[in-house]
Order: structure tokens, then C-alpha cells, then sequence
């Protein structure tokens, strides 16, 4: 199985487990906003947001899918998945990503210790800050 097809198999065994455990993620709606635009990685530098985001401010995110999804970095703090649902009105136009180890999309502060990623073609990703520390990945 290639790189690529690793990547994207990590990415949906870590949605499928949280969705089946998972509660389909934060009850607060964003303002109404225009659809955001499918993303693409570019060059070396990762797009992790600002160091101090605003709610319901969608900003550029680049998530690492090669070891699954659970964990982020955003706003200079630790994430970890809480679910995953289509609960927000807000979707990503275009199509899913073909493969990569990088799933490029939005990262959206919705309170202050929840936020929420979107990438076409992929459900709402929930996370609430936390402050353990992620597990070392392979």
C-alpha cells in the first residue's frame, strides 16, 4: 500500500473511531459565513493558524493525517479530538484531497477551549484544549 493511501486509511480509522463514540461535536453555530474554499498544501510551510486565533475565524490549518488525526497545535495550544459530525452549518467547497500525509484545510477557534477542523470532502473535525501531551508518533 503506498504513502498515500497509509495517510488517508489513518485518517479515516480516526474518524470512524471517535464517530462511533462521539456526540457529532460542539452544539454552537458559527455566524453564517460564505463556503470556504478547498485548500491545498503549498511548499514547505505548514499553515497552523495565528498565535491567538478569534472565534468563528476560520484560518488556513495544514493537519499531519499520517498518524491519524486525534492530536492538534493551534493557537500555541495542545487539541485532542472530541468528535466528529456534521453539526456546524459551515462546509468546505470542492473536492476531498487525493492523498498526502497532510490533510490541508480550516481551523476554527468556536469557544474557548473548542475548535473545530474542516477540509473538502471530509466531515467536522472537533477538538477541546487540553493540557496532556501528545503520544509520540511512528
Amino acid at each position: 500500500m503506498g504513502r498515500v493511501r497509509v495517510g488517508a486509511l489513518g485518517l479515516l480509522l480516526a474518524l470512524g473511531a471517535v464517530a462511533c463514540g462521539g456526540d457529532g461535536g460542539s452544539p454552537g453555530e458559527p455566524p453564517a459565513e460564505k463556503r470556504l474554499k478547498a485548500r491545498k498544501k503549498e511548499g514547505e510551510r505548514w499553515e497552523e493558524g495565528p498565535k491567538h486565533p478569534k472565534v468563528h475565524v476560520a484560518y488556513p490549518y495544514d493537519m499531519p493525517g499520517h498518524c491519524g488525526i486525534a492530536w492538534a497545535t493551534f493557537g500555541g495550544r495542545t487539541w485532542k479530538i472530541s468528535g466528529v459530525g456534521p453539526s456546524i452549518s459551515r462546509q468546505v467547497e470542492g473536492d476531498a484531497p487525493e492523498g498526502a500525509d497532510v490533510l490541508a484545510g480550516y481551523m476554527t477557534l468556536m469557544a474557548k477551549d473548542e475548535a473545530v477542523f474542516e477540509a473538502a470532502g471530509f466531515p467536522p473535525v472537533y477538538f477541546t484544549a487540553t493540557k496532556a501531551t501528545p503520544p509520540m508518533c511512528d
